[in-house]
């Protein structure tokens, strides 16, 4: 069951990322307001993304010094 919910996290997140950019980006250049819910949303999934690696490096090198 782990495996499955790591393999649909690692398609589901870059997704949202990118596609999250890319409306946020089309928002821009057209001089609309990006809604603040995909602003959240991209936020939170890119946070949570970057956090967890950062976690997982720690996690890996013990103390988390280089």
């Amino acid at each position: 069951m782990e495996n499955w919910i790591d393999l649909i996290k690692s398609m589901v997140r870059p997704f949202i990322i990118v596609w999250g950019f890319v409306v946020y980006g089309i928002c821009i250049i057209c001089g609309i307001d990006a809604p603040a819910i995909l602003t959240g949303l991209v936020f939170a999934v890119t946070v949570e993304y970057f956090g967890e690696r950062a976690y997982l490096r720690i996690k890996q090198n013990g103390t988390g010094e280089s």
